[in-house]
């Protein structure tokens, strides 16, 4: 089972009002026996996996419905979508069944593979829907895994100009792309995670405003965070939990206290070493990247788990 903060709660049920319509920056409720309010309890409900959580009637705060969450739900699993961004929301698409026992992996995993040095205060600022298994793992557990604090740029638009060494910046290429070009000069050490893909010209505006680490992380929705890379020129890594087959179109996962599980990817990868790859349609998601690529070498064939 899952276990989140009251914080960590509070945030993801503060966006799941936002999404369905509820002014942000209060956290009021709709009145008890009205529809907006039935269908708020709805939305809390399919998220959080259960058909009925503890959503009392005569709560009248989010914080409440928090509280209320951590004391009688147990969570199994979420039900997180993917999502079409623009530029100041999220449309929620297909819906994807995530255990709480691989959310939580992922999260460790992430923490792992950033390998940030110990700090006092460190914050994570996220621009992604926490209703996305993306979202979800970076805005929510991953600050709750690392002990650091969260903050949602949708809802703190100044958190760009109040960054500290150390910090964290989440989300996507497209909104990466808006934010590059406004970034103040940043402190050191400030480290940027894209969800998909960056442009080169991007990636060298972030470099020059002081961002120390990128760090592009490949996934599918259904699957959640499967790799990760710090340079364009290389291949994806497979996060800890993951491991190659001799097939270009199945993984295996290893989950917490279970046998190792073979699962279907949605797009074929291109193995280059034992634990990398390049996307198999990498040359038509980057213009120009395929050929640039052309003059590498990699080791042969990879084989399966048991021999990574």
């Amino acid at each position: 089972m899952l276990s989140l903060t009251h914080e960590t709660t509070l945030s993801v049920l503060r966006a799941v009002a936002t999404q369905h319509g509820k002014a942000k920056h209060t956290d009021m409720l709709p009145s008890a026996g009205t529809p907006e309010r039935t269908g708020l309890i709805n939305a809390v409900s399919h998220l959080f996996g259960a058909r009925s959580v503890a959503l009392p009637d005569t709560s009248i705060t989010l914080g409440e419905w928090a509280q209320s969450l951590i004391d009688h739900t147990d969570i199994e699993y979420l039900n997180l979508h993917d999502t079409t961004s623009s530029a100041f929301c999220d449309r929620l698409q297909r819906c994807y069944r995530h255990t709480a026992a691989s959310l939580s992996q992922e999260a460790k995993a992430l923490r792992a593979m950033l390998a940030l040095p110990e700090a006092q205060e460190r914050r994570l600022i996220s621009w992604l829907s926490l209703q996305s298994v993306s979202g979800f793992v970076l805005g929510a557990l991953l600050p709750q895994e690392a002990g650091w604090q969260a903050r949602s740029l949708a809802d703190n638009a100044n958190a760009l100009w109040e960054l500290n060494t150390g910090d964290v910046i989440a989300t996507d290429s497209q909104r990466w792309r808006q934010l590059a070009a406004r970034l103040p000069a940043l402190p050191d050490g400030v480290t940027a995670i894209t969800t998909t893909p960056l442009d080169d010209a991007t990636r060298q505006t972030l470099e020059q405003k002081g961002v120390t680490d990128i760090v592009e992380l490949y996934s599918e929705p259904a699957l959640g965070v499967i790799a990760a890379r710090r340079s364009p020129e290389a291949p994806f890594e497979l996060l800890s939990h993951w491991h190659p087959t001799e097939s270009h179109n199945y993984l295996l996962r290893l989950a917490p206290g279970s046998a190792m599980q073979e699962v279907k990817l949605a797009e074929p990868l291109a193995w280059v070493g034992a634990r990398s790859f390049e996307r198999a349609d990498a040359g038509a998601l980057w213009p120009g990247y395929a050929s640039s690529q052309a003059s590498r070498r990699y080791p042969g064939p990879v084989h399966n788990a048991s021999a990574a």
